[in-house]
């Protein structure tokens, strides 16, 4: 069973490049698995595979990192129920430090079937950019320290949502990282093109791309601050929307939560949604830089009732932020717009990191 490790930040295409992968293993025959992993416990990329007919697990209430013997058991219960030949484990985008606390553990410790064959590190193109240029990224000091460390320790980089830069710009960022990392294994990706994943796919899975060897230098107070610094908000509410409504409603939903974001001035690190269509589930997903055809995601036609899954990772408090995406349904529903009941809702800030294992 090879395992690939897919690391990142909040945003960064992570779930996108694995499903297209998993897909194009499916058709050719092989067995595919997936590890989720987040503080939370109510995770849209968790259903999203599942409904996809992927046999998704999931490691929650905390990084693979705190919980690793927890990461062997899932990828152990994965082997028994479906066999996969071939497993993507996600971590957390708020996760750093992999290499001493997952990576090494994995290769000395391991009690599963799972062999480690790759250690990938996903990054928005355009966050990318704005740290290599020493410009100012939408989060705080504390949070950025997070994204560096994670672009630091790749085993390999993969330079995401290339399609949202410039030629020009995309090129002086890829001069701007070789400068910094010279030797660093990267690739250029959109993960929304199913030929650039299969070679993204075909570096991973040959081996190509090594695992890295040497443990990261890290803060963990900065660590721990940065991750105090995000507010998470896990909710699933059922909605009745006026018959053939759903989209303008969940529109209007979406982009009230959006605008008060932004006179907050707060930045998210991904707003997803899972819903239903007549075609099938639909995962929205939104970032601080924006992604600009989400809104052509959306299909035309929604199902009038259902259940719908939100996660929110946003620097701001829990509070505040709970507060913001709830006022937006009760604005609606006071509106006679909508109706909904909650089914289940969590918000809360991730606790200090405390790896079980770090070997130098």
């Amino acid at each position: 069973m090879r395992l690939h490790l897919v690391g990142g930040f909040l945003g960064s295409g992570k779930t996108t490049a694995i499903g297209a992968a998993a897909r194009r293993l499916l058709d050719g025959g092989s067995r595919v698995g997936v590890v989720t992993n987040d503080q939370g416990q109510y995770l849209v990329d968790t259903l999203f595979f599942q409904q996809a007919n992927i046999p998704a697990v999931e490691v929650t209430g905390g990084c693979f990192c705190c919980n690793y013997e927890d990461l062997e058991t899932r990828l152990s219960q994965l082997q028994a129920a479906a066999q996969p030949e071939v497993v993507f484990a996600e971590s957390v985008g708020s996760c750093a430090d992999m290499v001493a606390t997952v990576v090494k553990p994995l290769l000395r410790l391991r009690h599963t079937a799972a062999e480690l064959t790759s250690f990938s590190v996903f990054v928005d193109a355009r966050l990318l950019r704005l740290w290599l240029r020493d410009e100012e990224l939408p989060f705080s000091d504390s949070v950025v320290y997070i994204f560096g460390k994670q672009i630091e320790e790749a085993g390999l980089l993969v330079i995401n949502k290339i399609d949202l830069l410039p030629d020009a710009a995309l090129q002086e960022t890829e001069a701007l990282f070789r400068e910094r990392f010279p030797g660093k294994a990267y690739r250029l990706q959109n993960s929304r093109q199913a030929g650039q994943v299969e070679c993204w796919l075909e570096q991973i899975e040959t081996g190509a791309a090594r695992l890295p060897s040497d443990s990261l230098q890290i803060d963990y107070n900065r660590y721990g601050d940065g991750e105090a610094q995000l507010a998470w908000l896990d909710e699933r509410v059922t909605v009745q929307f006026p018959q053939g409504q759903g989209r303008a409603v969940l529109l209007e939903w979406i982009e009230t939560i959006l605008a008060e974001l932004e006179r907050r001035r707060w930045s998210a690190g991904h707003l997803k949604l899972l819903l239903q269509s007549p075609d099938g589930p639909v995962k929205l997903s939104i970032t601080a830089l924006g992604e600009p055809d989400w809104r052509a995601q959306l299909p035309a036609q929604l199902e009038d009732r259902q259940e719908i899954l939100l996660n929110a990772r946003v620097e701001t408090s829990a509070t505040d932020l709970r507060q913001i995406v709830n006022d937006a349904l009760e604005k609606l529903r006071a509106a006679g717009r909508v109706e909904y009941t909650t089914a289940a809702i969590d918000s809360f800030h991730p606790g200090f990191p405390h790896p079980q294992y770090r070997l130098e």
